[in-house]
């Protein structure tokens, strides 16, 4: 069960739900897009055979939580509901889901807190080396920009930038969303979500792939952003030449 009855699993859960309506198959695709994201980065940084299953099994299950989420309380928005990775965190191992998916209990708490705290906004001291933490932050975000630039999940842009968002963004910190006041600032905040990536492969993904070209294509109004998009660019070629030596 351990390497592969996993995926086959998680269909039959994902069956559950209504995959016709729109919100769940998004879900559904991206949580294999990720886990093959968390595969990829796992492989590139050469970690052992296990724990390239564990990063796989960790990318499937990262948002576990959104189904429920969605049939409880029809948004995705944790500020109007629940945190989805607690509430992935309590079906999985409160209720025994995990079972269904990975047999070795040893490994059970490495997949809890990759889980429970890939959506917060820092990991916690004792986890900020945590490889497999780091991994399913990456892959998940790489996959949200992504989202960014296709079909009608288009970044609009519309208001000023909160001052307080700019700060933040050139201090190349996350952004705080409940600090957001403006379409425009929602744009900034996606654009930071690259100041917390840690891996090559995140940074040629965004390369490789033209997500910034893409997102800038979808702004309305360019040249209000451009000096934030122009930033970025810049901060993606350094950590490329970086991270590479």
């Amino acid at each position: 069960m351990n390497k592969g009855d996993n995926m086959e699993e998680f269909i039959k859960f994902a069956e559950k739900f209504n995959l016709n309506d729109s919100m769940i198959k998004l879900k559904y695709d991206h949580s294999f897009r990720v886990q093959k994201l968390c595969e990829t980065i796992a492989k590139d940084e050469k970690l052992p055979e296990n724990e390239i299953a564990l990063a796989k099994l960790i990318g499937l299950l990262h948002d576990y939580g959104r189904f429920y989420q969605w049939n409880l309380y029809h948004t995705y928005d944790d500020t109007k509901s629940v945190d989805h990775a607690d509430l992935g965190v309590q079906k999985l191992f409160d209720e025994d889901e995990i079972k269904k998916y990975w047999s070795n209990k040893e490994d059970y708490q490495t997949i809890k807190k990759a889980i429970k705290y890939h959506n917060k906004y820092s990991l916690p001291e004792n986890l900020k080396e945590n490889t497999l933490c780091k991994i399913i932050k990456d892959a998940d975000k790489l996959d949200i920009l992504y989202l960014c630039t296709i079909n009608d999940i288009k970044t609009k842009e519309g208001g000023e930038v909160t001052s307080e968002i700019k700060k933040d963004f050139y201090n190349y910190k996350l952004i705080d969303r409940n600090k957001m006041k403006s379409e425009v600032d929602n744009v900034i905040s996606r654009l930071a979500f690259i100041y917390d990536l840690n891996f090559y492969y995140s940074f040629e993904y965004l390369k490789n792939n033209e997500i910034i070209e893409k997102l800038f294509n979808n702004i309305e109004n360019k040249e209000k952003v451009k000096p934030y998009f122009d930033e970025i660019n810049k901060y993606i070629k350094e950590k490329l030449e970086v991270i590479k030596c």
